[in-house]
C-alpha cells in the first residue's frame, strides 16, 4: 500500500502546483517573517507581518518567477506592516514597535513607477519614510531615485538621497535571474546593496545579498552578506530562509531568518 500511496500524493502535488499557477489569481498577500542573531550577551530578534492589497487581480505567468508576479504584471498595490525588534540581554531588555503603510504604483499603460513607504514608532513621534520615483527603461527593467526621509523625536530631520534599480533577466533552459541594486548618499556614509537571486524553477529561487550601511526595521544590522532561498510549496504558500554573517563592529555573527507568503 505505501509504494502505491507515495507516487499517488507526489502526483496530486504536482498536478495542484501546475493547474494552480494557470488558473489561480491572488489580489491579496501576508508575509510573515523572523529573524535572531546572537551578538555577545545580546540577543536580537526582529519579527514582521507585512498585509498587501493589489488593486486587480494578478495571475503567476506561464515560466515566469511566481515571487515577482506583481512586478512583471506591473500591479499596483497598497501595505500594512507591523515590525517588533527584541533585544535580550539580561538587565538589558529592550523593544522596539513600528507601524507601517506604503503604496506602489505602476502600469502597462506608460513606463512611470512611484512607491512610497512610511513607518511610525510607537511610544513618540518619530517617523521615517523612503520614496521612489523610476522608469521602466525596458519591459522588467526599473531605475529609480531614492529619497529617505528620518525624523526622529526631539532630534532634527534629515533627507537623503540615492539610485536603485532591479532587473529580470531571462537565462537558459528557461530560468530567470533577478538583480537588484541600491545606492544612496547618507550624512555620514555610503550606503549600497547587490543582490541576485537565480530562479531554477518559477516557484523556486536561491540568493545572494550584500548589504553595507543600509539598515532597516527588516536588516537592523546594515553591514550582512546573506544567503537566501524560497520555495513555493503550492502557487498560494511560499516558504522562505536565509543566513546571513553580519558585521557588528570588532566581531562578525550569524544571523538566521525564516518566514512565509500566502497569496489569495
Amino acid at each position: 500500500m505505501k509504494s502505491r500511496v507515495i507516487p499517488f500524493v507526489v502526483s496530486v502535488l504536482a498536478s495542484t502546483i501546475a493547474v494552480g499557477a494557470q488558473a489561480q489569481s491572488f489580489q491579496f498577500q501576508t508575509d510573515a517573517d523572523y529573524n535572531s542573531a546572537d551578538i555577545g550577551p545580546v540577543d536580537v530578534n526582529g519579527m514582521q507581518i507585512r498585509q498587501q492589497y493589489f488593486l486587480a487581480p494578478i495571475q503567476n505567468g506561464d515560466n515566469q518567477p511566481w515571487r515577482e508576479a506583481a512586478f512583471l504584471n506591473r500591479s499596483s498595490s497598497v501595505n500594512l506592516s507591523y515590525n517588533r525588534i527584541e533585544t535580550d540581554g539580561g538587565n538589558d531588555d529592550d523593544s522596539l514597535n513600528a507601524w507601517g503603510i506604503g503604496g506602489e504604483y505602476m502600469s502597462n499603460s506608460h513606463d512611470f513607477y512611484a512607491a512610497l513607504d512610511v513607518n511610525f514608532l510607537n511610544g513618540d513621534n518619530s517617523f521615517g519614510a523612503t520614496g521612489k520615483l523610476g522608469f521602466f527603461v525596458q519591459q522588467n527593467w526599473l531605475v529609480a531615485l531614492d529619497v529617505y526621509h528620518s525624523n526622529p523625536d526631539n532630534y532634527g530631520s534629515s533627507t537623503d538621497y540615492g539610485l536603485s534599480t532591479k532587473a529580470i533577466l531571462p537565462v537558459m533552459n528557461g530560468d530567470h535571474l533577478v538583480l537588484t541594486a541600491s545606492y544612496a548618499d547618507f550624512d555620514e556614509d555610503n550606503g549600497h546593496v547587490f543582490a541576485a537571486d537565480y530562479y531554477i524553477r518559477p516557484y523556486w529561487s536561491v540568493g545572494l545579498a550584500v548589504r553595507n550601511d543600509m539598515e532597516t526595521l527588516q536588516n537592523v544590522f546594515g553591514d550582512s552578506v546573506e544567503l537566501r532561498s524560497e520555495y513555493f510549496v503550492t502557487p498560494q504558500l511560499a516558504l522562505r530562509g536565509a543566513l546571513s554573517r553580519v558585521d557588528v563592529g570588532a566581531d562578525d555573527e550569524n544571523q538566521f531568518a525564516v518566514g512565509a507568503s500566502y497569496r489569495f
